[in-house]
């Protein structure tokens, strides 16, 4: 029996076309390829000029087998880091031995405006600031506290008869001397020309605030040894 494909039949019986390739397109371009290879180099070298300018002194510019322009560029740059870093290291040594030799200013100015420049003892200024201090804590203390005034006698004659630079050896003794005898707490002030003046901190009588004031007698009137000019 014979069948005769009709109007319908055809349809299914189409095979799909295979798709059609796309022609290749044009190679590449040389220039276009060396182009964009040399913009990715300056790039790089941007960013490192970036980072350097972010004080990141270890970035370094990438230099390729080539030995062009771009690489000398690079070099050059890398080089500008390493003198970057050496001038910020050397900037920030000046700056921290300025900064350490400012700190030594200050607090010798501060010393010097707080203690007698002969003796070395605390100044009126510096006496009075430790004795209110010593007074606020007077409620909160079970243990007293005492003020010595101490003056030398016929401390003129020793200027008059042997010079002054004698009569300033004598008041440095004079100053070892009562530090000798003080405790830990304890301060030494000078106040004037011959004139001294301590704090005891913790005194637990009158009687033991005399103890201390006799011991600073006696060692004040032991001799002397103050040559003369």
């Amino acid at each position: 029996m014979t069948t005769t494909p009709g109007p319908g039949d055809e349809a299914l019986l189409r095979v799909p076309d295979a798709p059609v390739p796309a022609p290749p397109g044009p190679p590449p371009d040389r220039d276009d390829v060396q182009t964009r290879g040399v913009e990715r180099r300056l790039e790089d070298i941007a960013s490192t000029i970036q980072e350097f300018a972010a004080l990141q002194f270890g970035a370094r510019a990438q230099i390729g087998p080539d030995g062009d322009i771009v690489d000398a560029v690079a070099a050059g740059v890398n080089f500008l880091g390493e003198e970057l870093e050496a001038s910020f290291n050397e900037i920030e040594r000046r700056v921290a031995d300025r900064t350490a030799e400012l700190a030594i200013a200050l607090a010798e100015l501060s010393h010097r405006a707080l203690h007698d420049q002969l003796t070395g003892l605390p100044n009126r200024t510096l006496f009075w600031d430790r004795l209110s201090h010593r007074l606020s804590l007077a409620d909160r203390r079970q243990t007293g506290f005492a003020v010595l005034f101490l003056d030398l006698d016929d401390f003129k004659a020793v200027n008059d008869t042997l010079g002054h630079a004698a009569g300033d050896r004598l008041l440095v003794d004079v100053a070892w001397r009562i530090r000798a005898v003080l405790r830990a707490g304890d301060t030494a002030a000078r106040v004037g020309g011959d004139e001294f003046v301590v704090l005891l901190d913790e005194v637990a009588s009158r009687k033991a605030a005399l103890v201390i004031a006799h011991r600073l007698s006696e060692a004040l009137r032991a001799p002397y040894e103050i040559g003369a000019d």
